[in-house]
């Protein structure tokens, strides 16, 4: 996977993301943490097996009520958005496999 420069290329994430994202055994979900910089924590985009997306973040000072689902259109605004912190954890993601 490369790096966010488009918006076509926060697609290309949504379509892959199950093979970038980590799994939860337990919740039966990919996911996939990143830095909440508007509100200084951390943010975790979770992917079900139905396909639907969710996001929750928390932080020292806050943590959202309850994980937010978003339709396709508006994840991937809200992903754009972010893409720095999401480049930041892709970046990682391929110097481990790099490193590997």
């Amino acid at each position: 996977m490369n790096i966010i420069k488009r918006k076509a290329d926060v697609e290309t994430l949504l379509k892959g993301f199950d093979q970038l994202a980590e799994f939860d055994q337990v919740g039966q979900k990919h996911y996939m943490v990143f830095e909440d910089t508007e509100r200084n924590g951390l943010c975790t985009l979770m992917k079900y097996e139905n396909s639907s997306f969710s996001v929750h973040c928390k932080g020292a000072s806050y943590c959202d009520e309850e994980e937010r689902f978003l339709e396709s259109e508006e994840l991937i605004v809200y992903l754009w958005k972010r893409r720095k912190a999401v480049n930041a954890v892709l970046r990682d993601s391929i110097k481990e496999k790099v490193e590997a």
